[in-house]
């Protein structure tokens, strides 16, 4: 793999895409934020939030209304060329030549490309497709299948992937997590578009939030987990004041059930949690994660009433 610059792979810094019209669509709202090497780096927000035009601005696709976007140091416009020939796309959204077989597609796209397709054997080892097979006859699995490889087959430095595993079966899915990691662990650099909350949270390092074109948080994989925070499930002996468990430090709900438990829903340490059930006799303790479907139902929250102590756009750029 080709050693590129030290420090962010990608730099935006106060991107916007304005597509005129009678009503102007404001897509992309100033949003900054930095990919360092080696980094997998998710981009997650509901359809229409604004991601895919975020990408087809850092491929020079679109040209930005605003803002400045580098790429390997290099300015994303300038030097469009230079950088599309150190990185691997796989876009959300294509058609294939149906009258190429996959074996004649992979070399049209290594010829195209002026790479040797140096990780193809790697790639075909686990994720098998019919290579003599004719397109037309693909299933949207094995289409997703192809474009994975044609994205990682010339070992680029960085990899920009659009909803990567759409159409993927649960062990296809399982075969692109595996490799992503291995690939990151080599030095690749992985900048991935979802919608799919498990999708980031399997792979990602870190993880910005976008909604209706801003960008609402950027935030580790880790503290979204201390974000969601985990939830206590505790069946007494004895009694006790459900008062005293909502008064622990760190409890933000408490829930009595009707078998006679209490879940308690709890963010930050669970020591005070413990040391307050240590006072009583306990027939069942567990706890587990709360999911962190409840964080991001929050950061899509259009009225933003979900989402308080969010960090604004100026705040979550890192230095």
């Amino acid at each position: 793999m080709a050693v590129g610059t030290d420090g962010a792979v990608v730099d935006v810094a106060h991107l916007v895409k304005t597509y005129p019209g009678k009503e102007p669509v404001r897509a992309v709202r100033d949003i900054s934020l930095r990919v360092e090497r080696g980094e997998i780096f998710g981009f997650l927000g509901p359809n229409g939030a604004g991601k895919t035009t975020t990408i087809r601005c850092l491929l020079d696709v679109l040209r930005p209304s605003a803002g400045k976007i580098s790429i390997f140091g290099l300015d994303a416009r300038r030097d469009a060329l230079a950088i599309h020939s150190r990185l691997g796309y796989l876009p959300g959204d294509v058609r294939l030549p149906g009258d190429l077989s996959a074996k004649q597609f992979l070399n049209r796209y290594s010829r195209l490309a002026g790479s040797e397709p140096v990780l193809l054997g790697r790639l075909l080892e686990r994720f098998e497709i019919p290579l003599h097979r004719k397109l037309r006859a693909f299933s949207k699995g094995m289409r997703q299948m192809l474009l994975i490889i044609q994205a990682f087959m010339c070992d680029p430095e960085l990899v920009i992937l659009d909803e990567p595993t759409g159409g993927l079966d649960p062990l296809g899915q399982r075969s692109f997590d595996e490799f992503l990691l291995e690939e990151a662990r080599r030095g690749l650099t992985v900048f991935m578009s979802s919608h799919i909350l498990g999708e980031v949270e399997r792979t990602c390092h870190r993880v910005a939030v976008i909604r209706e074109g801003e960008l609402v948080a950027v935030e580790t994989i880790d503290r979204l987990r201390e974000r969601a925070g985990q939830l206590v499930i505790v069946e007494f002996a004895d009694g006790v004041d459900e008062a005293e468990l909502r008064n622990v430090p760190g409890v933000q709900a408490v829930e009595h059930i009707e078998d006679g438990s209490y879940h308690v829903k709890l963010a930050g340490s669970i020591d005070p949690v413990i040391k307050a059930l240590a006072r009583h006799t306990i027939r069942r303790l567990a706890v587990e994660e709360a999911p962190l479907e409840e964080v991001f139902l929050k950061f899509y929250a259009r009225d933003g009433k979900g989402a308080g102590g969010l960090p604004s756009a100026a705040e979550i750029r890192p230095e």
